[in-house]
């Protein structure tokens, strides 16, 4: 017990106040038109992440329930990853987690060139009980790569086709 209120100790003097004053979800709707992400307007943490956390805690912790481009606060949010490298890349809704995959927004741009976890200097492997949890970041990485190219070889050629007849209207 006392273990755990001191971790709580450290995360909230590692926290500090940078959870605070963070745009509203209509005010992010504006930082979007802009392309820019909600997050980044956030406040990072100062100093090092507590030892005790993981990546992934460590961005549940200072996202505090907020979607990392829309500032939405669902029930629960996504872990979104990268499908090249398998390394978590922030906590989205299920709105901005299923667009950012399609979507060539600025905004999205923006959150994949800088997204949460490099804001606060983490790095952790996505994992899930269907491809395990133990897999090293090169086979995890390869995997990915073929399943976007597997995608993008068997949805390529629709999003194509639906291009050129949305054309032709």
């Amino acid at each position: 017990m006392r273990e755990a209120r001191r971790q709580d100790d450290l995360d909230r003097q590692w926290l500090g106040d940078a959870t605070r004053n963070r745009p509203s979800f209509a005010e992010a709707e504006i930082l979007d038109r802009e392309g820019v992400p909600a997050c980044h307007t956030w406040k990072v943490p100062a100093g090092e992440v507590p030892p005790h956390l993981s990546g992934a805690q460590a961005l549940r912790r200072w996202q505090a329930g907020a979607c990392a481009i829309c500032s939405a606060r669902p029930e629960r949010l996504l872990v979104d990853h990268c499908h090249r490298t398998g390394l978590i890349r922030g906590l989205l809704c299920t709105s901005c987690n299923t667009a950012e995959g399609l979507g060539s927004a600025p905004a999205f741009a923006a959150y994949r060139e800088h997204p949460p976890a490099v804001m606060l200097g983490v790095e952790e492997e996505y994992g899930s009980p269907w491809d395990g949890f133990a897999a090293s970041v090169a086979n995890v990485s390869e995997r990915n790569a073929a399943h976007v190219d597997a995608a993008e070889a068997l949805f390529g050629d629709i999003v194509g086709r639906f291009r050129i007849s949305q054309g032709d209207s």
